[in-house]
């Protein structure tokens, strides 16, 4: 999927990336110093990441389907869609985690899910790396 000739899905990766690392500190300052508003701050966070990371799924949804059968990055591809939709997931249970509206307290439960969250995404993020630069998945010349 692309606009103006440009791959959308790298595009909008970024966001969810942000928000989500921006919960994992929220809730660490909340666990660790008794942050004031950090349960509130993990939450927005958390449900802005899941927002923009569902339209980030859909374009490499997107992208996948137009890939190759026979394409040598089709596993990579899928472990990287496995990946980054249970990183997805794991973030929902984490929001959920945080209740509404948000405990004053961040729960250590919580941090826990958003810290597993967080480590499945670096684990997708590195799969779509190796997609990118190892197999040219999204480049014009691969394409």
């Amino acid at each position: 999927m692309r606009l103006f000739g440009h791959p959308v899905h790298p595009m909008l990766v970024h966001f969810p990336i942000v928000f989500w690392s921006c919960a994992l500190a929220a809730d660490v300052a909340g666990v660790a110093a008794d942050a004031p508003h950090a349960a509130e701050l993990a939450s927005a966070t958390l449900a802005l990441g899941g927002a923009s990371g569902l339209l980030a799924m859909i374009a490499g949804i997107l992208d996948f389907v137009g890939l190759a059968k026979d394409s040598p990055a089709r596993d990579p591809a899928v472990a990287h869609l496995m990946a980054m939709c249970g990183a997805w997931l794991i973030f929902l249970m984490a929001l959920a985690l945080h209740g509404y509206p948000p405990a004053p307290v961040v729960s250590i439960v919580a941090l826990i899910t958003t810290l597993v969250g967080f480590v499945t995404m670096g684990i997708g993020g590195w799969l779509g790396g190796k997609l990118v630069y190892e197999f040219g998945v999204g480049r014009k010349s691969a394409d």
